[in-house]
């Protein structure tokens, strides 16, 4: 993502049960072969979690939340502070609340101290940018809103993840709510787990692509909808070969807010969360944005999100260590790279060119502090640049040996992390020496992650080298 990243359809929760299982799955078997249809079911969420949530979307384009805990408590906790954005758009409908800094987080209390069990607020559903993480509300041009659920996690005391399961009850009278794959009129509920899941509530009718459900906001450029119809699928089946297709058909939302914020920023935010792809154009001139650099940013966009589809599915989860998101989010530039390569010489071009901005990028970045501290100190973006040039210069070195390339590590790794591994950096090197990795590549590789040089530009120029040329051996090829 662009704000910040990129972080499948889902049914039957871990957790949740239809009240008549032989009805929900007559339901759900209707819904898949009808994808416009309107199921009227409803989930029943976790009697057990300590906190419920009650979101109601209302006519004046805002959400009331209420949060229902089963036990008195004295604070609600949130795991991130979103760089201030609860205490300013988060409204406490008593006055008897405040928010105070919790740490890496916050927290909503009572300013007497005392004790509480629901705490409600009026919040307006619009899009924040928000750091390294993605925002709660994605408006759509017809009035329609894509709603993050993870950003509403809480915690009845500290240490908070953020991601306990939440029962949530949505309330959209005269739309349709569409969530883990069920769309339902008027009002749900589910369990909202782990990140969490977007909610998308509206009167927009999904559409059946080739290999994914689409909701497309009908304000984006007509040019920019065909041609995103068609990017998408190519980049899923040029990895489906590789890796073979996926356990699930996944959900693509793509929507617009073009009104002109107070702030006078504009965004463009994407990623993904289990299942599903999204992404979101905001503030003035979002349409001319929209094709100011396609096609192929777009097709660098998809098939970026594509690549992290299939790291989720063949691991079974979501990659979440910030400080060493060059795995995984460079790694899906690399094999967005290695697909675009593939399609043409313009496409070509454009992968070249992006190299080459990533190498002076990454150079100039790490001179200030190794890939390690590049997130602490602001700079997220280095996980993506130099990561990429990590990533081609495995496959670049893996190919001169006649190796299957950085595609050879991915299978190793993603194995390694499904058995259990977790998905760091110890695991990345594991993977690339059982597959041929040179030791002199991964020694400049630790070196620019942990520091040890004293000019990153020697080796970050090596790292650039070899990723030109094994995009240059793609066009050979």
């Amino acid at each position: 993502m662009q704000d910040g990243c990129s972080r499948h359809i889902r049914f039957g929760p871990r957790g949740t049960m239809p009240a008549s299982p032989k009805a929900a799955l007559a339901v759900l078997l209707l819904c898949l072969a009808l994808p416009s249809c309107v199921s009227t079911s409803r989930l029943t969420p976790d009697a057990g979690a300590p906190i419920a949530l009650d979101l109601a979307s209302q006519p004046d384009e805002t959400v009331v939340a209420t949060y229902r805990m089963t036990a008195a408590t004295k604070a609600l906790h949130f795991a991130q502070a979103l760089g201030g954005y609860r205490p300013e758009d988060w409204h406490p409908q008593s006055a008897g609340f405040r928010w105070m800094q919790d740490g890496t987080g916050e927290r909503i209390e009572r300013f007497d101290g005392g004790p509480f069990r629901v705490v409600r607020f009026t919040i307006p559903a619009r899009y924040r940018a928000l750091p390294k993480s993605y925002a709660p509300f994605s408006p759509f041009s017809d009035g329609g809103v894509l709603i993050h659920s993870g950003q509403f996690h809480a915690c009845l005391r500290i240490p908070c993840a953020g991601t306990d399961a939440l029962p949530i009850t949505i309330a959209a009278p005269g739309k349709t709510i569409g969530v883990e794959g069920r769309r339902v009129a008027d009002q749900t509920r589910f369990v909202s787990r782990d990140d969490g899941t977007n909610i998308f509530v509206g009167n927009l009718m999904p559409e059946e692509a080739d290999g994914f459900i689409a909701i497309i906001d009908p304000g984006l450029p007509t040019t920019a909808r065909d041609h995103l119809r068609q990017s998408l699928p190519r980049a899923m089946n040029a990895f489906a070969r590789i890796y073979g297709a996926l356990s699930f058909r996944p959900e693509l939302y793509v929507s617009m807010d073009a009104r002109p914020r107070k702030d006078g920023h504009a965004s463009t935010q994407g990623g993904t969360l289990p299942g599903q792809i999204f992404m979101h154009f905001d503030g003035a001139n979002a349409r001319e944005r929209v094709t100011a650099q396609a096609p192929f940013w777009l097709d660098w966009f998809f098939a970026h999100e594509a690549a992290h589809l299939f790291q989720q599915d063949r691991v079974g989860k979501l990659a979440g260590d910030e400080t060493a998101a060059w795995i995984h989010e460079g790694g899906a530039d690399a094999m967005a790279a290695l697909v675009l390569t593939q399609r043409g010489k313009a496409e070509r071009g454009y992968v070249a060119s992006r190299v080459r901005s990533a190498e002076t990028a990454c150079a100039t970045g790490l001179a200030s502090a190794p890939l390690d501290r590049a997130t602490a100190n602001g700079n997220f973006d280095l996980q993506f640049q130099c990561g990429m040039l990590i990533w081609l210069a495995l496959d670049e070195s893996l190919r001169a040996r006649k190796g299957d390339g950085l595609h050879a590590v991915n299978k190793t790794l993603f194995a390694r992390v499904k058995a259990g591994a977790p998905w760091d950096e110890n695991a990345f090197t594991a993977a690339a020496r059982s597959s041929g990795a040179p030791l002199p590549l991964l020694q400049r590789v630790a070196r620019l992650v942990h520091g040890g040089y004293r000019d990153p530009h020697d080796d970050v120029a090596a790292l650039g080298k070899a990723a030109l040329a094994t995009v240059l051996r793609e066009q050979a090829n």
